[in-house]
């Protein structure tokens, strides 16, 4: 590869991946804020977790969505605070071996609410073509992060 072909870091595929998220971050607060959705993004992310994972544990969470266990501990301890998931032990003998999350209810509801919410704002900004490229380019990137973790032994 010449000289002239090197492409610069701020045109690079890796650029453009962490460009965009945090541009959908900052976007998704917009949009919470807009709505007045009653639960910040990473709250529904989590939420929408515990939705379609009933009984799903702490750390379950923090792998599947590559975050820091102290983090989603203090969002649990939040959704469980507004009454929007429970958590029950699962115990061996007087062993605590996991703490499970459901998500209750209103919980549910809330959730439903903000999905309802998410699409159509998705639908608003993308066209059709648009978000069967992003699904496209979504495949490719989630077939890149499998591979890395896998070469690189990455653990979240």
């Amino acid at each position: 590869m010449s000289e002239s072909e090197v492409i610069s870091y701020n045109k690079s595929v890796i650029y453009a991946a962490e460009k965009f998220a945090k541009v959908i971050k900052e976007y998704m607060k917009i949009v919470h804020k807009k709505h007045n959705i009653p639960i910040n993004h990473n709250e529904y992310i989590i939420l929408e977790e515990i939705v379609f994972n009933p009984g799903i544990t702490q750390g379950d969470l923090a792998r599947s969505l590559s975050i820091q266990r102290t983090y989603v501990s203090k969002i649990l301890s939040s959704l469980e605070d507004r009454e929007y998931i429970t958590r029950e032990q699962e115990k061996k003998s007087k062993q605590i071996i996991a703490v499970k999350s459901y998500a209750t209810d209103k919980g549910k509801e809330i959730h439903k609410q903000s999905r309802n919410i998410l699409v159509q704002e998705a639908n608003e900004l993308f066209s059709e073509k648009e978000k069967e490229e992003l699904d496209g380019v979504s495949h490719i990137l989630f077939k890149q992060i499998e591979k890395i973790t896998k070469i690189y032994n990455i653990k979240f």
